[in-house]
């Protein structure tokens, strides 16, 4: 369905969810902002029950939304399209619907958006496209009639609502206007008095988006001082809020006035929901919100967003968390800061210590655990085009977005960003990220399977390290020495690195360092069948985890564990190991050691299976 801005698309498309068959499963998404394919399909594939990668690229994300869509049929409405996708099409969501209407099937999907979207002459006749012209004309008098009391001739009515195209939104705000202004029965011929050269404006009939500014504009002017005030301060705020948040940025607002508000048709209503412990809630359309703020000074919408801030940031929620909605909080108030420049405060609110554990214990470690390396990009990206290249939350930003996309097996992409922290903390003497980002560069090249050349940026790590007396960073380097000499087949020297790593660990107290260590000297000795030395190092390392609290820490021992006993026949022991991992890996949200456990679980029990 295409329309202007308030045609009322959604409420169609609402409507026509009423309608459906009750054996008709319904995923719904209003693309209120412009997520990004990675954030929607992993979002759609896990309500389809369907596995899901960040790894996966877009034409391989695309792939599998679409057999998803095949093997479980559903109705999938896109509302407010226009936000990704350009009339042309040629975008990654473009690619999708292409892609959708050439191969798919079984699942049907719903589209609103104010511009049509264009195929290929070959896929045309696989969509059908519904182009809004305004409510039929005695839906339109009914409208004015019953639902504002408005009153007239059968001529008078139809004269009035042609006049505005029979445009839902537009009807809704010069009705309100006219019953708020003129009183209830007032006559439509009265709307000549509203002091609005809405229907004398040649062309306006033509473009009825225009005429809703116009008249957004007016009511504006009518309102009080500070009526208009409370608007244009809202019209900060993303998506649905209550009343609480309301007075959060203006402190005198009061149910009342946001009522009166959606009386007035500038904001929408959505009553409470005791059952569901919801509240009455309001929200802005979002060509209403962008009409109001084009309305309001820069210097109150800056206010508004340092309100918005900091009641967002009184309001921060506590771990644990169990999902992307439970950091609605912390997400805005990174949008906020964003608005007003605070980059190094958007920097914190994902990086600080909240007193939780794994995935817990920040955003960003909830996002890495969680496997959102997309989202964490997007939110690193940001930080890196709003904030100053000298500016520590820049260079840090780029060190962070490395990391994602190390993660999401991007190594050149990932390369390019560690090579940037470098040569920065090169240009201003900070030795310490020169380290930092010199043992990225290596843990790159390990993964791209270049191991003699992270040998030279771990040794590199290593050296400056070592100059700068930076002892655990030290330790580290030589531990990822010996992870490279292992996978080079050279486990002599690999334990000679491990061992060295434990030395300095224990001398500095580094306990973490100390149990990796341990843990990769396990490693090697696996390698070499020497299982019950490895069993012995393995829980070495399952205790000093256990002591210092590092739950992740304590899922890799134990899978570890699992995994010499599976090597040593001792089937039924390796799975009692296996399972322990994953129930801890399912407490902290580590997705990787989730599915790494589920993994060596079936692999232990199929064996097991074929021996008995």
């Amino acid at each position: 369905m295409t329309a202007a801005g308030g045609y009322g698309k959604s409420a169609l498309a609402v409507k026509f969810k009423e309608q459906l068959a009750p054996d008709w499963r319904v995923l719904w998404v209003s693309f209120i902002q412009p997520y990004s394919l990675a954030q929607f399909g992993r979002w759609l594939l896990e309500q389809l029950g369907r596995d899901y990668d960040e790894k996966w690229d877009e034409e391989t994300l695309i792939g599998q939304i679409i057999e998803g869509l095949i093997a479980e049929p559903c109705l999938l409405v896109l509302d407010n399209m226009e936000t990704v996708i350009p009339a042309e099409g040629k975008s990654v969501y473009g690619q999708f619907l292409s892609q959708w209407l050439g191969n798919g099937g079984n699942s049907k999907l719903l589209l609103t958006s104010r511009e049509q979207p264009v195929f290929s002459a070959n896929l045309r006749s696989r969509c059908y496209w519904l182009a809004l012209k305004g409510l039929a004309e005695a839906d339109a008098m009914r409208l004015v009639t019953e639902d504002y009391g408005l009153t007239g001739t059968q001529e008078e009515l139809a004269h009035f609502v042609n006049q505005m195209d029979r445009h839902p939104l537009l009807m809704q705000l010069v009705s309100s206007w006219m019953r708020e202004e003129l009183g209830e029965g007032v006559g439509v011929t009265e709307a000549e008095n509203l002091g609005l050269d809405l229907f004398t404006v040649e062309g306006y009939h033509r473009d009825t988006e225009t005429c809703v500014r116009e008249v957004v504009a007016a009511s504006l002017a009518r309102l009080s001082a500070r009526l208009g005030d409370i608007l244009k301060r809202l019209s900060v705020l993303r998506g649905i809020f209550e009343l609480g948040l309301a007075q959060g940025l203006t402190a005198e607002v009061t149910d009342a006035e946001l009522r009166y508000l959606a009386r007035l048709s500038l904001l929408q209503e959505f009553p409470p929901e005791p059952l569901k412990g919801k509240r009455r809630r309001f929200q802005f359309l979002p060509l209403i919100s962008m009409v109001v703020q084009q309305q309001a000074d820069s210097e109150l919408l800056r206010s508004a967003h340092q309100a918005a801030l900091d009641y967002f940031l009184a309001h921060l929620p506590a771990p644990p968390w169990e999902s992307l909605a439970d950091l609605t909080a912390y997400l805005e108030g990174f949008y906020h800061a964003g608005e007003l420049g605070e980059w190094l405060l958007a920097f914190d609110i994902l990086n600080e210590e909240r007193g939780g554990e794994g995935e817990n214990k920040s955003v960003e470690e909830f996002l890495k655990l969680q496997g959102f390396y997309r989202q964490q990009a997007q939110l690193y990206e940001q930080v890196i085009a709003g904030s100053q290249r000298e500016q520590v939350c820049y260079r840090n930003s780029l060190s962070s977005l490395g990391l994602c996309y190390d993660s999401l097996g991007q190594y050149e992409k990932a390369i390019a960003h560690h090579q940037q922290y470098h040569d920065i903390s090169e240009e201003i003497g900070d030795r310490q990220g020169v380290a930092i980002s010199l043992g990225n560069l290596g843990n790159c090249y390990y993964s791209l399977g270049q191991y003699e050349k992270a040998i030279a940026y771990y040794q590199q790590c290593h050296d400056i390290s070592e100059e700068i007396g930076d002892r655990q960073r030290v330790a580290s380097s030589l531990g990822n020495l010996g992870i490279c000499c292992r996978s080079l087949g050279q486990y002599e020297k690999a334990i000679a690195y491990h061992q060295q790593c434990q030395d300095i660990s224990e001398e500095i107290g580094f306990r973490q360092g100390m149990a990796i260590s341990l843990g990769n000297l396990g490693i090697c000795y696996k390698n070499l069948g020497q299982y019950e030395k490895a069993i012995t190092l393995y829980q070495q390392y399952q205790d000093i985890s256990e002591e210092i609290g590092d739950r992740q820490g304590v899922a890799i021992s134990l899978g570890n564990l699992g995994d010499c006993y599976n090597s040593l026949g001792q089937y039924e022991k390796a799975i009692v190991y296996q399972q322990q991992s994953l129930e801890i890996s399912k407490e902290i949200g580590d997705q990787l050691g989730v599915a790494y456990s589920l993994h060596n679980m079936t692999r232990c029990a199929t064996i097991f299976e074929l021996m008995t």
